[in-house]
């Protein structure tokens, strides 16, 4: 996929400081469509790899609001939809 790449002018040093992110969410990104990016590192947690999932920004962008979201359905953040997948999976598992 496609890296996503900013460069802001450093006014000490007169000299652009390159940044290059994973992916960067849009305004009219939903929770599903965050969680959809990151499901795989909750797989690879689960057949127990270490990860992390860094959540960063401006105070009041909304770092909160994606991890925990808000009530339950489409507003659940990214730590209910992994719990709920991790718990699916135990589930599964429990059965076979």
């Amino acid at each position: 996929f496609r890296k996503e790449k900013l460069a802001i002018r450093d006014q000490a040093i007169n000299e652009d400081v390159p940044f290059s992110f994973d992916r960067v969410f849009g305004a009219s990104a939903g929770q599903a469509d965050v969680f959809d990016e990151v499901s795989g590192l909750v797989q690879s947690a689960i057949d127990g790899y270490n990860v992390c999932i860094f959540s960063y920004g401006q105070t009041g962008s909304g770092k909160t609001h994606t991890m925990l979201g808000n009530g339950n359905g489409e507003m659940r953040g990214l730590i209910p939809r992994a719990v709920e997948k991790i718990l699916e999976q135990a589930r599964d598992a429990e059965c076979h």
